[in-house]
C-alpha cells in the first residue's frame, strides 16, 4: 500500500472516520487529496465527473440540432465542455418537427432548447420569436441537381447553363423532396418560382413546372428512382446529401447551376438567461474555430460563405454556386400555401350539354366534339386519386339530366375497367339530341346539392359545366331562382364551386357568370381548341388564383 495513503488512513477515527485531530484547513487539504486519488484511480472520466458535479454543474446549455449537422456540433461541444468547464447537451432534432413545436408556443423547458440549429432559416416562418431573426449561419450547403452519372454526362452541361429555368418544358422530369417536411424541397420550390417569373405568366409557368411532380419524403428512395426510363429525372438535393449518398455507394452525380439556394444552418439563441447566452456565444466561437470548421467539413458542409476547404480534395468544387436569396421572411409560408392549393385533389361532377345547340360548328368540329375532346384531354391529365363523375343534359322524359358515370376515383376498378376508361368511353359516345333544349338550370342545382351533401374536406369540390349554348328556358326553375338558391346554400367554409365553360360564339355569357359568381366560381368562353389546352394547362394555377386570366 502507498505509504501516504496509509498515513491518511490511520488518522481516521475507528468509530466513524472523523478527522478530529485535524484543523479545518487540514481537513480541506485531505478532502482534495482523497478526491485526487479517487479521480486518478477511476481514470480521466471519473475526474471529469467530479469536476462537473462541482464547479461546472450550473454551466449547462441545451442545443437542438438538425440531423445534417448534429454529429459535427456534438464533437465540437464535447471539446468545448472539456476545455471551458461547461455542460452543453446536443440533441438531434428534425427541423420541421422543432419548428412545429416552437410555432405552437410551448415554453416548457423540455420542449424549448436554449439554442436551435435548423438546416435552413426557411423554418423560421411561423415561429414567433424575435431571436430567430438575429440567428447567424454556421455552415452552408447549396441545393444542386442530382442525376444519374449517365444523365449528368449527357445533360449536365446544358442543365448547368439553363439552371432552374430548365424545367419550363419536358426536357427533364423534375423530382422534389416534400416541401412540407424538407427545407431542400421548399428551397427548390422557391427557386423554381423565381425562375418562372412574376405575375400571371409566371404563375402559369410555375404550375407547368410542377404538373407531374410527385414529391418524395425520403432522399434515398428519390435517388434510387433516378434510374427510371424516359426523360432524364432531375432531383434537387443539398450538396451534402449527394456526397454522403455517394460515400454509401449510390450512383448519383451532382450538377451545379450557376446560382442556387442554400441551406444556411442558422444558429438561433433562444434562451434569455445571461449565463446560458454566454455559453452559447462560446460554443458559436468554437464552431467557427479552425477545429470547428474541420468538423463541419467532415460532415460535407461548407462554411457560411461557401468555402469548401479540405473538401476540395474529395472532389467538391472550391466555390459554391452564387446564392439565390429565397429565404426572405414570409416566403416559405406563402409558398407552403401555394403548394397546398396546387396539390389539393379534385372532386368534380361534370355536366355535358347535348342540346341541339351543340350541333353548331366550332372550327372543323361540332361543339359536341370539341367538348368531348376537351374532357378526354382532361381525364388523361388527372391523377388516379381524382374523383370524377359525368352527367349529360337535357335528359330524357321527365328527368332534366342523365347519369352516365357515378362519382368516384378515376383509378377505381369496376366493370369495364377503371373509372377513367369508363368516362372516356361514355364521353366518346355522347351525341347531340336534335330538337331538344333545357335542363341547364335544373341539372346545375341538382349537381350542386349532390356535391354539397357529400362534401369532402381537403379536396376541391367542383361542378364543371360544359355547354354549347343550352338555355334554361324550359326548366322548372328560373335563372333568378337558381342564383338565389345557390347563394343561400353556398358555405364559404365548405365551398362547392361552379365552373362553366361555354363553347362557341353567340353563347350568352351573362347568365353563366351570374351562376358562377353565386359560388365564387368562374365562367369561360372557348373559341378554339388551343384555348381548351391552355385552360387545362392553367388548371393548377387557377387553384392558386381563381381570377387568373390564362394566357393563350
Amino acid at each position: 500500500m502507498d505509504s501516504s495513503f496509509a498515513e491518511h488512513e490511520v488518522l481516521s477515527d475507528s468509530a466513524g472516520g472523523r478527522f478530529t485531530s485535524l484543523s479545518g484547513r487540514e481537513r480541506t487539504s485531505m478532502a482534495a487529496a482523497v478526491a485526487l486519488v479517487v479521480g486518478l484511480a477511476l481514470g480521466g472520466g471519473g475526474w471529469l465527473v467530479y469536476r462537473n458535479q462541482t464547479a461546472c454543474q450550473d454551466r449547462t446549455l441545451t442545443v437542438t440540432a438538425d440531423p445534417a449537422i448534429a454529429a459535427a456540433v456534438t464533437e465540437v461541444a464535447t471539446r468545448y465542455n472539456a476545455s471551458k468547464c461547461a455542460d452543453v447537451n446536443v440533441v438531434t432534432g428534425d427541423s420541421a418537427q422543432t419548428a412545429r413545436v416552437l410555432a405552437a408556443g410551448d415554453t416548457k423547458a423540455d420542449a424549448r432548447p436554449d439554442v436551435w440549429i435548423a438546416d435552413s432559416s426557411l423554418w423560421f416562418d411561423g415561429v414567433n420569436d424575435p431571436a430567430v431573426r438575429s440567428a447567424t449561419s454556421v455552415a452552408s450547403s447549396p441545393v444542386v441537381f442530382a442525376m444519374t452519372p449517365a444523365g449528368a454526362r449527357h445533360y449536365g452541361s446544358a442543365l448547368t447553363k439553363q439552371g432552374w429555368g430548365g424545367f419550363r418544358d419536358d426536357t427533364y422530369r423534375l423530382r422534389l423532396l416534400d416541401p412540407e417536411s424538407s427545407a431542400t424541397g421548399m428551397a427548390s420550390l422557391l427557386a423554381l418560382s423565381s425562375a418562372a417569373g412574376k405575375g400571371t405568366a409566371g404563375l402559369q409557368a410555375f404550375s407547368r413546372m410542377l404538373e407531374d411532380v410527385k414529391p418524395s419524403s425520403d432522399a434515398t428512395d428519390a435517388i434510387n428512382a433516378l434510374g427510371d426510363q424516359g426523360a432524364p429525372p432531375v432531383l434537387p438535393l443539398s450538396e451534402q446529401t449527394i456526397w454522403r449518398q455517394r460515400q454509401q455507394g449510390r450512383q448519383v452525380a451532382a450538377v451545379y447551376p450557376s446560382a442556387a439556394p442554400a441551406l444556411d444552418f442558422p444558429y438561433a439563441v433562444l434562451t434569455a438567461d445571461r449565463e446560458r447566452r454566454r455559453i452559447a456565444a462560446g460554443l458559436l466561437t468554437a464552431l467557427r474555430s479552425p477545429d470547428g470548421v474541420a468538423r463541419l467539413h467532415d460532415a460535407w458542409l461548407r462554411t457560411p460563405d461557401g468555402a469548401a476547404g479540405s473538401l476540395v480534395s474529395s472532389g467538391l468544387p472550391a466555390a459554391a454556386p452564387r446564392v439565390l436569396p429565397v429565404a426572405s421572411p414570409g416566403a416559405a409560408r406563402a409558398m407552403r400555401d401555394t403548394w397546398q392549393k396546387m396539390r389539393t385533389s379534385l372532386r368534380a361532377l361534370a355536366l355535358v350539354d347535348v342540346s341541339d345547340a351543340t350541333l353548331a360548328r366550332l372550327g372543323s368540329s361540332t361543339r359536341t366534339q370539341m367538348m368531348a375532346g376537351s374532357l378526354n384531354s382532361g381525364f388523361s391529365m388527372l391523377d388516379d386519386d381524382t374523383e370524377f363523375g359525368l352527367w349529360s343534359f337535357p335528359g330524357t322524359g321527365s328527368h332534366p339530366y342523365r347519369r352516365l358515370v357515378e362519382l368516384g376515383r378515376l383509378g377505381e376498378i369496376g366493370t369495364g375497367g377503371n373509372r377513367r376508361a369508363r368516362l372516356q368511353k361514355q364521353i366518346s359516345e355522347v351525341r347531340p339530341q336534335k330538337g331538344r333544349d333545357g335542363g341547364l338550370y335544373d341539372a346545375i342545382l341538382d349537381a350542386y346539392h349532390e356535391l354539397s351533401r357529400d362534401y369532402r374536406p381537403g379536396m376541391l369540390n367542383e361542378v364543371l359545366v360544359f355547354t354549347g349554348g343550352a338555355t334554361g328556358e324550359h326548366d322548372k326553375i328560373s335563372l333568378d331562382r337558381l342564383v338565389s338558391e345557390l347563394q343561400k346554400d353556398f358555405d364559404p367554409e365548405q365551398q362547392v364551386n361552379i365552373t362553366l365553360v361555354a363553347f362557341g360564339k353567340g353563347v350568352k355569357m351573362a347568365p353563366l357568370r351570374r351562376i358562377a359568381g353565386a359560388t365564387e366560381g368562374v365562367a369561360y368562353n372557348i373559341q378554339n381548341d388551343k384555348q381548351v389546352l391552355t385552360l387545362f394547362r392553367c388548371a393548377t394555377a387557377l387553384r392558386v388564383q381563381d381570377d387568373l386570366h390564362c394566357s393563350q
